[in-house]
């Protein structure tokens, strides 16, 4: 029996326009690959405590517990006028952190808007959204615009985990008839000192990924450019019309990330269109 490419979608939601994004966006892929989709509320801890109100019979009634209710509430009523099964859950606490623990290996993806409601510039990532892109063991995609996402933009070095990103962005884009185009960057230094070899080295590096993957007949474009690797990629995505960019992420621990930094958290903060983020498998 052939493998099931995506069974469950993990979304975590608040009252934030770029959540409704992520609404949008799961409601396509679930419908596209006939996953179920589990929408995920977290009450964060420090309203659990704080923000009550009395009732006129003398009980104690959490607001943010019947705000949780209207939020999942609405959730379900959009999941199900898309023709898209879905259940819910609520959480307690850290967001980042209870979103970080439901996010199970029996979830194929999680698909979450950009920033908080608090937060204002739809494309930049917020507090708990970087957090949880930093830390998850599962691919993310962080949805920025609403799109039918049908133009992939893949980013590659050569290394296993931008083979896997490729791998999984394939079988994606199969499910949303999307076109994929895949990139490698060298950096501008290398060019300077030898065009030539840097266009050699990219090309094989283009190749070396393709050749790598399990998919068979996979139509690509390929595209070497120079720079720096986060912009490039950025200004390239922007440029090109792409709505989706794809990248693996090297699975570098909490401190390695937060004093390097990365490629996939730069672009993931920069771009103007979604971002799919794959870690590798562990």
């Amino acid at each position: 029996m052939a493998e099931v490419f995506l069974q469950r979608i993990l979304v975590p939601i608040d009252n934030s326009l770029s959540s409704l994004m992520a609404q949008e966006t799961a409601a396509y892929v679930a419908r596209k690959t006939g996953a179920t989709v589990t929408i995920l509320h977290v009450i964060p801890e420090f309203r659990t405590v704080y923000e009550y109100s009395q009732s006129v019979g003398g009980e104690v009634v959490f607001s943010e517990e019947k705000r949780s209710e209207s939020i999942l509430s609405k959730a379900s009523s959009f999941f199900n006028e898309e023709n898209v099964p879905s259940n819910v859950l609520i959480g307690r606490g850290d967001p980042a952190v209870t979103i970080l623990e439901n996010a199970t290996p029996k979830f194929g993806l999680v698909i979450m808007g950009a920033c908080g409601e608090h937060e204002t510039d739809l494309c930049k990532l917020g507090s708990v959204t970087k957090k949880v892109e930093r830390h998850i063991h599962l691919p993310i995609l962080i949805a920025k615009k609403i799109s039918l996402l049908s133009n992939f933009l893949v980013c590659t070095d050569g290394s296993e985990h931008s083979i896997e990103a490729l791998s999984f962005a394939a079988k994606l884009a199969a499910k949303l008839d999307a076109k994929i185009t895949i990139l490698n960057v060298q950096e501008g230094l290398v060019q300077n000192i030898s065009p030539k070899t840097a266009e050699e080295i990219g090309e094989l590096v283009l190749a070396a990924t393709l050749n790598a993957i399990e998919e068979e007949n996979l139509e690509t474009a390929k595209r070497v450019e120079y720079g720096t690797p986060s912009n490039v990629i950025s200004d390239m995505a922007n440029e090109g019309k792409f709505d989706l960019i794809v990248l693996g992420s090297r699975g570098l621990g909490t401190a390695e990330r937060f004093l390097l930094g990365s490629v996939s958290d730069d672009v993931s903060h920069s771009a103007q269109c979604s971002v799919l983020i794959v870690p590798p498998r562990s």
